[in-house]
């Protein structure tokens, strides 16, 4: 038997587009989180948005790839917030779409990407570096050294329920 060859990490290319929203999708599937419709609708939105964002370099993005063929991604968003007593920058780094393919899961793909974002994030300055994690993750990112922070939501929007991924998080 074969060894399990090693996934090559590389920066993301603008093909790569289609390969992000896939990703996007499935892994709010993976928490059960909406419709099918609503899937399709952030899809579209999310396509639109992330390539704009690739596009000026404001979202940076790395993926994992085996036998040519992309099993694990992140994307790094510089996010525009205020200078606070910890740190004057207005930028922060925002970690979001971690997704390993389920046939990759349990191999650690997803620190590996998490740290290649956090070493990108230290290249470029960055001294704060955030994400949301999805309940099975926390684990994951408290051990690299992430904390929970106090940040509290409110959803006003008319006929938007709660998810109940956001509940009852402390």
């Amino acid at each position: 038997m074969s060894p399990t060859p090693t996934p090559t990490l590389r920066p993301s290319k603008p093909a790569d587009l289609e390969t992000h929203v896939a990703h996007r999708v499935a892994m709010f599937r993976d928490m059960e989180m909406g419709s099918e419709e609503a899937l399709k609708r952030m899809a579209e939105a999310f396509r639109n948005q992330l390539r704009g964002w690739l596009v000026t370099g404001q979202c940076r993005g790395l993926v994992l790839e085996e036998q040519g063929r992309i099993v694990a991604s992140v994307l790094m968003l510089m996010k525009d917030t205020l200078p606070t007593p910890v740190t004057p920058l207005s930028v922060r780094g925002y970690l979001f779409n971690v997704y390993t393919e389920p046939s990759h899961r349990r191999r650690g793909l997803a620190a590996r990407l998490t740290d290649a974002a956090l070493d990108l994030a230290r290249d470029l300055g960055l001294e704060i570096v955030e994400l949301h994690a999805s309940l099975e993750a926390e684990g994951l990112y408290q051990r690299m050294g992430f904390v929970p922070t106090s940040e509290m939501r409110l959803v006003m929007g008319a006929g938007i329920k709660t998810p109940k991924q956001w509940k009852h998080r402390r």
